[in-house]
């Protein structure tokens, strides 16, 4: 449950042996290709290197996919099917140009007759607003005076096309509208002819010649004419449709295969796009955490021979400018709370990865400060409705998923259900009458989650071989000291117990630690011998006071822990007492009803955000601030799956 370690490999080898490689890669989606420009700093190496841009298969895909759309039928969801190392982009192509040899007559007749449809529609919409204003076309083809212009825009665009024509000669009528478009007739004056030009260009307007409506609407009905025009041309692209199903239902698990086929090795090329070519040898670059390279050993080893293999810890890379990217590998419990983590920044890499103690603590913490049976069923029930309509993510809807289920426990352990607390019934204590069991729990809980962000500081400098940090640094070894000491000393004091030894002394010991931060860079080089970068007494000091300084307000913060949890009583409390003062007036029953319902719906939705808030505020300060860097470069590996497949009409 850590970041994965990753590994810089380059293959160089033929390229009948890089394609089944690529293969494997591409399905089981760990490979992040890195371009050779970042790998080749030799200008004149540089220039002996070709790469291809575009993808071969991006056009076959497209071309099959052509059956599906002639047949007026959706494009099948590819599958990942192993394919044989014969399997060559030649043969794949002769395929598809027979394929294509069928349905390309179809496909042409058919993209005719939907652009014809297209006009036929717009002279429609055209001839129906004409008639309604008792106007023949061929009046508008004589017209002198203003040029009629007709077509449809968005309507975005439509309302950019208003607001111009407050500066401009022009009078737009519309003439009706779908969801999506607007058919308009818009008037301008001759001397604006190339205005007008440009302004429809800029708003995308999709014009239908006038004079080319108006020489084919011969009868004395135009909009009849039309509208047997419309349903002929729909009843010929059906039978286009009808004939390319039949095509399709020849061999369409055959299809459907090939198409797969193609898919995948769009997907392999998609991968090899930032490969490099040398004389017929590809080379090929990339990060692959180490356990999938594991796996690909034996891929390299059955079916790439003569390719070479360089691996490269990250640790003895040469390379600069390279951000080594972070791969998170966690639990199913853990890994949603990931998300919380990326909130704040992803882990670098090599870095401590915070994501299984914030699963313990923000479900921990959201319980203690939300703890009520009733308002946590009601948050559990949104969390699962909102994560099914897909409104929150489906991490974040885990998230508040737990952090509901934790409400639900606490609830319990305070007796409290929908604001109402029993004592009797409280399996631990009763915020109200238990708060100062409360205030000290909530201290305590703090002190526990700076000791660990501060013990895990200490295993980032040892990581670093940072000793002069670890020992002496105010979040170090030192630190920590202080803060255990300072924590005991006042635990004492203010408890008054007997000891064996004053209070005064531990004082002083503390006091001494605290010296040790102060000349820890001084301390670093004459006892460490480490080379450490020489600051300013008065900043060192100014370090040490600011540490001493956040012991005690970090720790105070988590007073918010039992302020949280008063709150919730207070406002549950409040909600109460006025719906009590609508008993009394007419139709009070119904009145106080619905003064709870809305009072309760109130505290889940406001205090369950401020809540949440409050939980985050203190993971990424109190906790974060501790060790934690980010600045992380995320994993992006080529997967099989694919945004979108490029088609062409």
């Amino acid at each position: 449950m850590a970041v994965m370690k990753m590994i810089a490999l380059t293959m160089v080898g033929p390229h009948e042996e890089m394609e089944p490689v690529a293969r494997q890669m591409v399905l089981s989606g760990g490979f992040q290709p890195i371009p050779l420009d970042f790998l080749v700093n030799d200008r004149r190496i540089r220039s002996k290197i070709t790469t291809e841009a575009d993808n071969p298969y991006d056009d076959l895909l497209s071309r099959l996919s052509t059956v599906w759309k002639v047949a007026d039928e959706p494009i099948p969801d590819p599958e990942p099917i192993p394919l044989a190392r014969d399997f060559k982009y030649a043969d794949a192509k002769a395929i598809v140009d027979d394929i294509m040899s069928r349905i390309e007559s179809l496909n042409i007749r058919r993209n005719f007759l939907s652009e014809e449809l297209e006009k036929l529609e717009a002279a429609r919409s055209y001839v129906a607003a004409l008639k309604n204003l008792n106007i023949k076309p061929s009046e508008f083809v004589a017209a002198k005076f203003v040029l009629p212009h007709f077509g449809r825009m968005t309507i975005e665009n439509f309302n950019r096309l208003i607001e111009s024509t407050h500066e401009a000669p022009l009078l737009t009528v519309e003439l009706s509208r779908t969801r999506e478009n607007v058919w308009v007739l818009i008037f301008t004056v001759p001397g604006y002819r190339e205005g007008a030009r440009k302004l429809f260009e800029s708003i995308f307007f999709r014009e239908f010649s006038i004079e080319e409506i108006s020489d084919k609407l011969t009868d004395d009905d135009p909009l009849k004419q039309v509208e047997d025009s419309i349903d002929q041309h729909r009843k010929d692209i059906e039978a286009l449709e009808v004939g390319a199903r039949g095509i399709l239902d020849e061999n369409r698990k055959g299809y459907e295969e090939l198409f797969s086929r193609l898919y995948t090795m769009q997907r392999v090329y998609d991968l090899c796009r930032g490969r490099g070519e040398v004389s017929g040898m590809y080379v090929l670059s990339g990060w692959i955490p180490e356990d999938t390279y594991e796996s690909l050993k034996s891929t390299l080893a059955a079916d790439a021979p003569m390719t070479t293999v360089i691996t490269e810890q990250v640790g003895n890379m040469a390379y600069t400018g390279l951000r080594i990217p972070t791969m998170l590998r966690n639990n199913k419990l853990v890994r949603s709370f990931q998300d919380v983590v990326a909130m704040y920044s992803v882990p670098s890499y090599g870095e401590i990865d915070p994501s299984p103690f914030v699963a313990i603590t923000f479900v921990l913490f959201f319980g203690f400060m939300f703890g009520d049976v009733g308002h946590g069923l009601l948050l559990l029930a949104a969390a699962a409705f909102l994560g099914k309509k897909k409104i929150l993510s489906k991490p974040l809807a885990y998230v508040m998923k737990c952090a509901s289920i934790s409400s639900i426990v606490f609830g319990l352990m305070y007796g409290s259900a929908m604001g109402v607390e029993n004592e009797k019934l409280a399996l631990w204590l009763s915020p109200m009458h238990d708060t100062s069991t409360l205030f000290s729990v909530a201290i305590l809980s703090g002190i526990v989650v700076i000791s660990v962000g501060m013990i895990l500081n200490i295993i980032v400098r040892y990581r670093e071989r940072d000793f002069g940090r670890l020992l002496f640094d105010g979040q170090g070894l030192a630190g920590l000291f202080v803060y255990w000491g300072a924590t005991v000393a006042i635990f004492l004091s203010v408890y008054d117990v007997e000891t064996p030894f004053p209070v005064d002394y531990l004082w002083y010991v503390i006091f001494a630690v605290l010296l040790l931060s102060v000349f820890r860079d001084t301390l670093a080089r004459t006892i460490l011998r480490q080379s450490v970068h020489k600051e300013p007494f008065a900043l060192q000091m100014f370090e040490v006071l600011h540490n001493l300084m956040n012991y005690f307000t970090n720790t105070a913060s988590f007073v918010r822990l039992a302020a949280f949890a008063l709150n919730h009583v207070a406002l549950s409390f409040a909600v109460m007492t006025i719906s009590r003062m609508f008993e009394d007036l007419p139709g009070g029953i119904i009145l106080k009803s619905l003064m709870l319902i809305v009072g309760n719906l109130f505290i889940v939705g406001l205090e369950g955000m401020i809540v949440f808030i409050q939980v985050l505020r203190l993971e990424y300060y109190e906790f974060f601030g501790k060790f934690y860097r980010g600045g992380g470069n995320v994993f992006k590996p080529v997967t099989w799956q694919r945004d979108r497949i490029v088609q062409k009409s």
